[in-house]
C-alpha cells in the first residue's frame, strides 16, 4: 500500500483527542439515586489519588473507528494489483513536421498517420497504457494514460507544422516514459523526412511506420535581403524535388503589389537562384512560386526588411555637439537635446528609449536605457570620488567584452577620469591599472553603460574610434533588432525593451500570441507560415517593434521522397515484469465505511436515549 497524500495522515492525531474527551466526560457522570446514606460507608479515595482507567465503551470505539477511517482516507491510500500478463504500454511518436501536411493519395500524410494512431488506441486492451508524443522541431508528451478517449482527444487537437523532426529527442523521451512493469513498445508514424541519422541502440522494441509515397514538390528554400546604398538587394533560391524539369514564375510582392517577377526553369532534382535590386522604403516582402504540388506551404516565403528598432535618444549635456553628430549618424536614431537645468521639464524624458547624461545625474534612473558620461560626485546612484585620475600615455589598457572588440584606442588621450567604484551589477569593460574607464551592467530592468572620462578633456571625439564606440554602445543598450525571418517551429528569441510588461505577436488571420515580458523571451510556437507583427505593451501603451517572417520551406522538409528509416537496433520483444500492474484508490471505500459506521453510531445513540426516557 502507498499513500498519494501522506500529509493527510496527520488527521489521525484526532484519535488521542477523542480518547481525552471521553475520559473527561466519564469522570463527571450524573447518576440519579434516592438517597446518599448507603454511600457513607464506602471506602474513601486516598487524597490526591486519581482514577486512570480508560472507559472502554461502545461509543468510544465507534468514534475511534470513524476517525481512523477518515484519517487514513485523507492520506489517499492506494494498492497495486496485477493485471493480465500481456498488459502493454505503447509510446506513439507522431511526426508533426511541415512535410506531414503534404497531400498524398487524397489525404494529407498527417491525417493518414493520425488514423493509424487512432487504430492503435482503439485496439488497446483494458489495462493497456498509451503515451502520445508529438515530434516536430521539439518533442513533447501530449497525453498519457489508459483512457482511450483522452488519447483520441489529444490526437484530434494536433496539427502539423514546423521544420524538422526531433526524432532522437522523441525516442529518448519514449524510452524514459515507458513503464518497465508493462510489455513495452514504441511506434513511430512519420514520412521519414530526416537527415542521415547515426546508428542507435534501443532498449525496447520499435515499429517504424513510413507514411507517404514519392510525390513531386517545388519549394522556396531561401529568401533574404540586404541594404545596398539606398536600395535593397533581394535573393531567393528555389528547389525542384522531381524527376522532371520545372518551369514556373517566381514573384515578389510588397503590400500585395508585384515588385519583381522572374521566369525560372529548374532541372530535375535541381535548384536555381534569383536576385533583384529593389527600391528602398520597403517594409516586408512575400515571394511565391506556382509550384502546383502537394505541399503549398513551402511555395511561399516571407521576409521582414525594415529590421532596425526606432530609438528616441535624449541627450542631456551642456556641450552636446560631438555626441549629437555621432548619434545622428546611427540609422533609426532620433536625437533630442536638452541641458541639465531643463531636464526635469523635458517632454521626451518619459518616452526616451535611451538617455545620455553628460556630466550630470538625476536623483533616480529614468525609464529605458542609460549612458552616463563623466558622472559627478555626490550622486546617490553611483559612488564617485571627488578627485580624478589621468591615465599615463602609452600605458596598456585592459579590454574585455564583445562591444569593444576591434576598437583601437591607441593614441587616445582620456584626460581626467572620474574614479567610479564599480557597482555590484556592473562589469568593467575597459580600464587602466585598477581604474575603470567603461562599465556595463543591468539593474532593476535598466540597461546602463558608464564612461568615466570627460569628453571635453579627451581627444576621443577626434578619433575614428569615437563614432564606432557610440554606435556600438547604443546598439548594445537598445534591444537587438528582430531577425528577418525564422523557419517554422524555430525558436524566436526576443529581448524586449526593459519597460515592456507584455509581448504580443499578431500572426496570419490576426491570430495573437502573448507572453509576459522578461529580459529574454523565447517563442517556439510559431509553426504557421506568414508575417508576424511584434508589439510591446508599456504602461497600457502598444508600441510596434517590427515584423518577422516565418517560413516552411527547407531542404529537409520540402523533399517529399520516401526516406529509409534510421539504423535502430532494438530487441524483438519486451515482456516487461511479466505482468502489468494498476493502482486502486482505497479512499472512497474508506470514506463509505466511515459513513456507515457514523450511521451505526447515530442509531446506537438514538436507541440509548429512548431507553433512558422509558
Amino acid at each position: 500500500m502507498s499513500f498519494l497524500l501522506p500529509l493527510g495522515l496527520l488527521a489521525l492525531l484526532a484519535l488521542p483527542l477523542i480518547v481525552l474527551l471521553h475520559f473527561l466526560r466519564e469522570r463527571r457522570r450524573r447518576v440519579p439515586t434516592p438517597s446518599l446514606l448507603l454511600w457513607a460507608n464506602l471506602p474513601r479515595r486516598v487524597e490526591g489519588e486519581r482514577s486512570r482507567r480508560l472507559p472502554l465503551t461502545l461509543l468510544l470505539l465507534l468514534h475511534l473507528l470513524i476517525a481512523t477511517l477518515l484519517g487514513v482516507a485523507l492520506g489517499g491510500p492506494q494498492i497495486t494489483g496485477a493485471l493480465t500478463p500481456d498488459a502493454r504500454h505503447t509510446a506513439i511518436i507522431l511526426d508533426t513536421s511541415t512535410s506531414m501536411a503534404a497531400v498524398d493519395g487524397g489525404a494529407s500524410r498527417f491525417d493518414q498517420a493520425r488514423r493509424r494512431a487512432r487504430a492503435i488506441v482503439t485496439s488497446a486492451s483494458p489495462g493497456d497504457r498509451i503515451t502520445l508524443i508529438a515530434a516536430g522541431p521539439r518533442a513533447q508528451i501530449v497525453a498519457s494514460g489508459d483512457d482511450p478517449l483522452l488519447i483520441t482527444a489529444a490526437l484530434d487537437r494536433l496539427q502539423p507544422g514546423g521544420v524538422g523532426m526531433a526524432i532522437n529527442e522523441a525516442l529518448t523521451l519514449a524510452e524514459a516514459v515507458l513503464d518497465p512493469q508493462f510489455s513495452r513498445r514504441i511506434v513511430v508514424l512519420t514520412d521519414s523526412a530526416l537527415p542521415p541519422q547515426p546508428a542507435r541502440d534501443m532498449i525496447v522494441p520499435i515499429e517504424w511506420v513510413s507514411i507517404g509515397s514519392n510525390v513531386p514538390n517545388r519549394a522556396i528554400i531561401a529568401f533574404a535581403s540586404r541594404p545596398w546604398g539606398g536600395r535593397l538587394q533581394v535573393y531567393a533560391r528555389v528547389a525542384n524535388y522531381d524527376a522532371t524539369a520545372f518551369n514556373g514564375t517566381l514573384q515578389v510582392f510588397s503590400d500585395n503589389q508585384v515588385v519583381a517577377e522572374e521566369r525560372v526553369a529548374i532541372a530535375p532534382n535541381g535548384e536555381t537562384e534569383v536576385s533583384w535590386t529593389l527600391p528602398g522604403g520597403i517594409e516586408a516582402l512575400r515571394a511565391t512560386i506556382d509550384g502546383r504540388d502537394a505541399l503549398p506551404q513551402d511555395d511561399v516565403a516571407y521576409l521582414s526588411v525594415s529590421q532596425g528598432r526606432p530609438i528616441l535618444a535624449l541627450l542631456v549635456s551642456n556641450e552636446p555637439a560631438a555626441l549629437r553628430r555621432a548619434l545622428a549618424a546611427i540609422p533609426g536614431v532620433t536625437v533630442v537635446v536638452t541641458n541639465p537645468a531643463a531636464y526635469a521639464d523635458t517632454p521626451e524624458r518619459s518616452a526616451a528609449d535611451l538617455t545620455i547624461f553628460d556630466g550630470f545625474l538625476p536623483d533616480a534612473w529614468p525609464q529605458g536605457a542609460i549612458l552616463s558620461i563623466a558622472p559627478p560626485s555626490g550622486s546617490s546612484l553611483l559612488n564617485v570620488a571627488s578627485d580624478t585620475r589621468e591615465p599615463e600615455p602609452g600605458k596598456p589598457l585592459h579590454q574585455r567584452g564583445n562591444t569593444l572588440q576591434g576598437i583601437e584606442f591607441g593614441g587616445v588621450v582620456f584626460g581626467a577620469v572620474r574614479i567610479v567604484e564599480a557597482p555590484p551589477w556592473a562589469e568593467v569593460q575597459l580600464s587602466f591599472e585598477n581604474t575603470p574607464l567603461i562599465l556595463r551592467g543591468r539593474t532593476d530592468n535598466h540597461e546602463i553603460a558608464i564612461w568615466t572620462f570627460n569628453l571635453a578633456s579627451s581627444n576621443l571625439t577626434t578619433r575614428l574610434a569615437f563614432p564606432i564606440l557610440v554606435a556600438r554602445t547604443v546598439r548594445d543598450l537598445a534591444p537587438p533588432p528582430l531577425p528577418q525571418a525564422v523557419r517554422a517551429g524555430e525558436p524566436l528569441v526576443i529581448r524586449p525593451d526593459p519597460r515592456t510588461t507584455t509581448l504580443r505577436l499578431r500572426g496570419p488571420d490576426n491570430r495573437q500570441i502573448t507572453a509576459p515580458a522578461a529580459s529574454v523571451v523565447t517563442l517556439d510556437t510559431l509553426i504557421e507560415p506568414g508575417l508576424y507583427r511584434v508589439e510591446e505593451q508599456r504602461n497600457n501603451i502598444t508600441v510596434p517593434v517590427g515584423m518577422v517572417g516565418v517560413n516552411a520551406g527547407a531542404a529537409i522538409e520540402s523533399n517529399l521522397r520516401p526516406q529509409n528509416a534510421p539504423p535502430l537496433r532494438a530487441p524483438g520483444t519486451d515482456p516487461g515484469s511479466a505482468a502489468g500492474r494498476q493502482t486502486l484508490d482505497l479512499w472512497p471505500w474508506l470514506a463509505l465505511a466511515a459513513l456507515l459506521v457514523l450511521a451505526l453510531e447515530w442509531a446506537y445513540v438514538l436507541r440509548r436515549r429512548e431507553k433512558v426516557f422509558t
